[in-house]
This record gives structure tokens, C-alpha cells and sequence, in this order.
């Protein structure tokens, strides 16, 4: 862990004055990423390795195939039958991530009907199809049996229960996409970057030391994934800006603040910033098919509490 300390002692090391280290650190997210391991050792997603202690070497979690469940506790269900199982993850084996406030022990289970999840077009109708289910470490659990499920799958293809993968994980770093720009910056963004006159010397650094990948089969923390849709003319839809949105119209009706067109999309970004500061995204997968894109989000006093009935899906459709 500590991972802001690290690249606080590097960025020093080059120079770099600590003030302007810290409102960058302000926009920088670490995520857990985890992927198939290749039979070369490295990951999925990983063509050219990482450094040496990048990757764990221990099996963090596995996708697909049965869950183990509590002894007591049916399976999953939601309107159309039971719910497809995802994947399960040891959170005593997953790495430890600055600001993301994973419990130490226990499992997480991931199930969601994606076509269903997505067919709804409503945010709470689409909860009845997507479920994040936490096992406490100590509980008594045992191999689900395969459940009934009449309904047809969303890809005549795929299996309900698909093919069991073991994961492995590494950590990633994240900043926004825009951060390194010369031209075409918002307002908004014009203003973060004014004090930060080395951020491609500290973003080079972040690279350096937090390789990037290509592909992560599951990602727990960092920036919510978008579909590749602008929803201004400087921001992707997400679905945290999707809530920033509703949160400004809410500000609008109650009177403050007053939006003019040409204030509106500075606010919206203003906004999106107030979100990050409450959610984070606690997992985002593609179930295999690139179809769909499976997210949920938490707020980050949930997660802190294990208030994991709390978490909100925003199924995604990549076509």
C-alpha cells in the first residue's frame, strides 16, 4: 500500500516542489486489475510484462463456475429467475490500494443478468437484476448447485454458468485522460492544470512507475469506464457524470445555482468532481462478450461500512 508515497518520494527525488505533488496526487486513483495469467507468466491485458513485483503471485479470485455461498443463503435471484453468476474474489489476497477501502478478509460475489440489467432503462428497476453479495471471513459456506433457470440467456451463445478462470491481480494508476493536453481543455480543466506546471513529468513518472495495460477483465477502484460516447464536448458519458447531472439539476431547482449556457458545462464538470469526492467504482467487468459492460459504483462511506446492498449497477450496451 501507500502508493500516493511512493510517487510523492519519486516526484521529490526529481524535484518536483511538494505543493504542486499534491493537488496532482488530487487526480490520481489507483485500481486493482485482474486477469487469466498466460503460461509466460504474465497477464492478460499485459503483452510486455511489468516490472518485477508488479503482478502477485497469489490466485485472487475466479470467474465464472459455481459460487460457495453461506449454507443458509438461496441463490441470487431477481425477476426473470435466478442471476448469473460472475465471479468471486478473496479480499484477503487482493492487493491493498490507497483509497480504496476493500475489507481485509471475507470473499465478494459478483452476479448480474446483463441484458435484463441493461433492458430496464431505469437506474432502480435495474438494481432487481445485479447483485454484489459479501461473505464474511468465518462463515460457513458450500458449493451452490446450478439452479433452475428456464429463461433464455442474453447470447445464445453463452452458458449459464460459464467457464470457471483463476485471476490474478496487479495495481494500476489512473488520471484523467485530458490531464496532459496543451489545447482543447475546459475551462474547468484550464483552472486544475494552471499550478500544475510539471504534470507530464509527473504523469511520465506515474507511467514509469505503474505500467499501463490494455485490458483489465475486472477492475476494482480508479475512474468509472465509459462507452465511448461524449456527453459534452470535453466529458465521456459515465455513469458518475450521469450523477453529477441529475445532482446540478437538483442544485437548479432549488435555487442554487443559477445555470446560464454558457456556466453549464463548467458546473457539470465542478460537479462530477463533488462525486468523486463521495463514489468510487467498486467493480467494472466485460462479461466476455463485448456487449455489455458491467458496473457498480459505491459510495465510499458504504464501502467502508461493508454496506455492499448499497452498490448501484449501470449496465452498459457496447454496440
Amino acid at each position: 500500500m501507500n502508493q500516493y508515497g511512493q510517487l510523492r518520494r519519486a516526484a521529490i527525488g526529481q524535484g518536483i516542489p511538494e505543493d504542486e505533488i499534491e493537488r496532482f496526487a488530487k487526480l490520481l486513483r489507483f485500481s486493482i486489475w485482474t486477469n487469466q495469467r498466460l503460461s509466460n507468466g504474465t497477464l492478460v491485458g499485459h503483452p510486455h510484462g511489468l516490472p518485477t513485483g508488479h503482478i502477485t503471485d497469489v490466485l485472487v479470485g475466479r470467474a465464472g463456475g459455481l459460487p460457495s455461498l453461506p449454507v443458509d443463503m438461496e441463490w441470487p435471484t431477481g425477476p426473470s429467475g435466478p442471476l448469473p453468476f460472475v465471479a468471486a474474489f478473496d479480499c484477503a489476497a487482493l492487493p491493498q490500494v490507497d483509497g480504496l477501502a476493500l475489507p481485509p478478509d471475507g470473499s465478494l460475489l459478483v452476479f448480474l443478468h446483463h441484458e435484463d440489467a441493461y433492458g430496464t432503462y431505469d437506474r432502480v428497476e435495474e438494481q432487481n437484476h445485479a447483485r454484489i453479495v459479501y461473505v464474511p471471513a468465518g462463515i460457513d459456506t458450500v458449493v451452490a448447485a446450478e439452479p433452475d433457470h428456464t429463461e433464455p440467456m442474453f447470447c445464445a451463445t453463452r452458458e449459464f454458468i460459464a467457464p470457471q478462470h483463476d485471476l490474478f491481480a496487479v495495481v494500476h494508476a489512473h488520471l484523467p485522460s485530458w490531464l496532459e493536453k496543451e489545447e482543447d481543455l475546459s475551462d474547468f480543466q484550464k483552472q486544475l492544470v494552471r499550478h500544475l506546471r510539471h504534470r507530464r513529468e509527473l504523469s511520465a513518472l506515474v507511467r514509469r512507475l505503474w505500467p499501463d495495460g490494455t485490458f483489465a477483465a475486472f477492475q476494482f477502484g480508479g475512474y468509472t469506464k465509459g462507452i465511448g460516447e461524449m456527453y459534452t464536448e470535453h466529458l465521456y458519458t459515465t455513469p458518475d457524470l450521469i450523477m453529477a447531472e441529475e445532482n446540478l439539476e437538483a442544485r437548479e431547482q432549488a435555487g442554487d445555482p443559477v445555470i446560464t449556457p454558457e456556466r453549464r458545462d463548467y458546473l457539470l464538470e465542478e460537479e462530477l468532481h463533488r462525486v468523486w469526492r463521495d463514489w468510487l467504482p467498486l467493480v467494472q467487468f466485460d462479461p466476455g462478450d463485448d456487449v455489455y459492460r458491467g458496473r457498480f459504483l459505491i459510495r465510499i462511506e458504504d464501502l467502508a461500512a461493508r454496506r455492499f446492498d448499497q452498490a448501484v449497477s449501470f449496465t452498459a450496451f457496447l454496440e
